[in-house]
């Protein structure tokens, strides 16, 4: 893996705001190439935006979206509404991984909650699922509709071992951005997860 130094901010005039002050840019001096070889030395799951040029990633990290801009170090964590408030300012990627992901931690964490236990409870409950790494993909089970036309929607989520944290599978097979919250798993299935009584 190429090896990218540590560096200093490289400022140097960009421009002047509505208000006539000179705002300063900062160049990374780094590829998009190099940044992908870092994310991939870490693991990491990112998205290069598309379009000619383009030195955007989203980059996904403790079950977190964030942009992150080559060229300039730039980056947002995901807002909801679309654009971010506020960006900040990164050396690098190496600088925005260290510095920045490895500090922003999920606020929940249930430390009893494992694998093994995980399994045994779904399978308890009959459950069908699967389990890569730390997250878990539940599916509701198929049930044939009244009217004899086939079978009743099934709905797919993912749950995420030790956070709490889940989401949804929309019809098209894409995820929700959004994550939502649950105590453990348990309650995820309880609170949730389809109820049985809705899929007699």
């Amino acid at each position: 893996m190429k090896h990218i130094k540590e560096q200093e901010y490289n400022w140097s005039f960009d421009r002047r705001n509505s208000k006539g002050e000179a705002i300063f840019r900062h160049s990374t001096d780094e590829t998009v190439e190099d940044v992908i070889i870092f994310l991939r030395s870490k693991d990491i799951e990112y998205k290069l935006t598309q379009g000619a040029g383009s030195t955007m990633f989203w980059v996904y990290f403790n079950y977190q979206k964030y942009c992150y801009f080559s060229t300039t170090g730039r980056w947002a964590p995901w807002n909801e509404d679309g654009y971010p408030d506020r960006h900040y300012k990164s050396k690098g990627i190496e600088d925005f991984y260290t510095r920045f992901l490895l500090a922003d931690k999920p606020t929940f964490k249930n430390e009893t909650e494992t694998k093994k236990e995980i399994k045994k409870i779904l399978e308890d409950e009959q459950i069908e699922y699967k389990i890569k790494k730390d997250t878990v993909t539940l599916t509701t089970k198929a049930i044939p509709r009244k009217d004899g036309r086939g079978n009743r929607r099934r709905y797919t989520y993912d749950y995420i071992i030790g956070t709490g944290k889940w989401r949804s599978m929309n019809v098209d097979g894409s995820y929700n951005e959004t994550y939502y919250q649950a105590s453990s798993i348990e309650n995820f299935i309880t609170k949730f997860f389809r109820p049985k009584e809705e899929l007699e």
